[in-house]
């Protein structure tokens, strides 16, 4: 009843700010190369200044700076509940479970190499270079202006959904955190006006931020925050801590304790057979399904990258889905190593609250990877809503952007993440799947059979059979689709 109240409270509130949403006038697209395809009247943002301008260049990033937004936005969410993954339904086996996160690490580049190829065939052909930011700006000039709308419908739901559920479970970490705090006055620890002091700083400020170039402060802070998490685990499996007379073992209840001693380095991990394949692969593999999925800002990431080609976005992908890749194999490894099929789905609940000093310091680190994580999505929503609404003055986009943060934060103080977590495990596995393979996908269908006036493709496949491929990854959309929305069902939300 609380979530469905919550829900009311956010429909009222964002039906009475769209009532004043303004309508965006249209202009004309020129292709230049001249494109079989002409698309009339379509409403296009023309860039004042394009990314070869001195001004503009200070707010373009460098690889460094992108890969390390990749690693904040993907991070924080996807490390915690995958150990949980991986102990799921008797356990799968450690050589399978890698494999299966670099498959899925491979298809989600895959895929954003996609929408960066298409923004290069389409976006930067037109004179001036369109910077533009939402999915839709390439869907119209692929697919085609009438279903312009279906990608930003899927990158908002996604966003929104999961920025609820990011900021119930701000206010959940943080207030724990404080509630341990008695020098501070009786209101100053309540669960509410921590979450609503966060979102006004430092959250607020951070979503304000008009490009993802201005985020790279904050996406390194949650990126030590990352480190020092990955390294707080494997130290207290190294220390033994947790395990059988252990430093902190008859502190903890008992479904937090190992499910076992372990042998070696490997500890638990031992347990399992390399290849070891269970019923709980099937929720490691929905884990995975949408652990990688930043493509909200596919666009954005492609067209404020400086040098911005399409090998150098293959690159900077790479190394941003490898290091989230390695963040996500040291959590799950060293987790189930620890606590074997006892993980839990949020990790950190293993450890003492307030005892273990570096476990509070771990929880206060992994609220800041969310909070930079948290800038990085809502520029995703920002970006599809803005799109949607056709609203391009400033000064009205700053002013959705303070409304639908409070919105969110307001909801967020009437429901916990564990309430929300079966509903946005819904969310997050139906619109993430048509997010991250089957609109890739479409729009590769039109992409790879369009032709200038001289009749030649104006872009080459990335390797042979990539047209069938791309057929495979809807059906693989549809069946993860469906298979989330199960999954999240039978688990009642346990995987957040």
């Amino acid at each position: 009843m609380r979530f469905i109240n919550s829900l009311l409270l956010t429909a009222c509130l964002l039906l009475n700010v769209q009532a004043h949403r303004p309508i965006a006038s249209s202009v004309v697209v020129e292709l230049r190369g001249g494109f079989n395809k002409t698309v009339k009247k379509a409403p296009i943002v023309k860039a004042k200044i394009t990314a070869n301008n001195h001004h503009h260049e200070e707010h373009l990033m460098s690889a460094p700076v992108a890969i390390a937004n990749v690693l904040a936005d993907l991070c924080p969410h996807g490390m915690l509940p995958i150990a949980y993954g991986m102990a799921a339904g008797g356990g799968t086996g450690p050589v399978l479970a890698t494999l299966i996160l670099l498959v899925f690490g491979f298809l989600s580049w895959y895929s954003l190499v996609t929408w960066a190829r298409a923004a290069d065939a389409t976006l930067c052909r037109e004179k001036p270079v369109v910077m533009a930011e939402s999915l839709s700006e390439v869907w119209e000039r692929t697919v085609g202006p009438q279903t312009k709308f279906i990608p930003d419908l899927g990158c908002v739901a996604l966003t929104l959904g999961c920025l609820l559920f990011y900021s119930a479970f701000l206010g959940d970490i943080f207030g724990s955190l404080v509630s341990g705090l008695p020098s501070l006055p009786p209101i100053l620890r309540k669960r509410w006006t921590v979450l609503l002091l966060l979102h006004a700083v430092p959250v607020l400020p951070l979503c304000l931020a008009e490009d993802l170039s201005s985020l790279q402060y904050s996406s390194m802070t949650g990126l030590l925050g990352i480190i020092y998490t990955v390294f707080f685990v494997g130290k207290r499996l190294v220390d033994g801590s947790y395990a059988a007379g252990g430093k902190f073992y008859s502190l903890m209840p008992n479904h937090l304790h190992p499910s076992g001693q372990g042998t070696g380095v490997l500890g638990l991990v031992s347990e399992l057979k390399p290849f070891q394949a269970k019923r709980g692969l099937l929720v490691l593999m929905n884990m995975c399904c949408v652990a990688y999925a930043c493509h909200y800002n596919s666009v954005k990431y492609f067209m404020e990258l400086k040098n911005r080609t399409v090998s150098n976005l293959q690159k900077v992908m790479a190394f941003g889905l490898g290091g989230t890749a390695l963040v996500f194999f040291c959590m799950m490894i060293l987790g189930y190593a620890t606590f074997g099929s006892n993980s839990q789905a949020l990790l950190l609940n293993h450890y003492h609250g307030s005892q273990d000093v570096m476990a509070t310091t771990a929880r206060a680190f992994t609220g800041l990877a969310i909070i930079s994580g948290y800038a990085l999505m809502f520029a995703g929503l920002k970006a599809a809503l803005f799109s949607l609404l056709k609203e391009k003055r400033p000064q009205q986009q700053k002013a959705w952007s303070v409304s639908l943060l409070t919105i969110i934060a307001t909801a967020a103080c009437f429901v916990t993440e564990a309430e929300l977590a079966t509903v946005i495990g819904i969310v997050g596995s139906v619109f993430g799947s048509v997010v991250i393979y089957m609109f890739p996908a479409i729009v590769n269908f039109k992409l790879l059979n369009m032709k200038d006036k001289k009749g030649k493709n104006i872009v080459q496949p990335l390797f042979s059979g990539e047209l069938a491929f791309n057929k495979l990854m809807v059906v693989f959309g549809i069946i993860f689709a469906i298979l989330g929305t199960w999954i999240s069902l039978a688990e009642g939300g346990g995987h957040h």
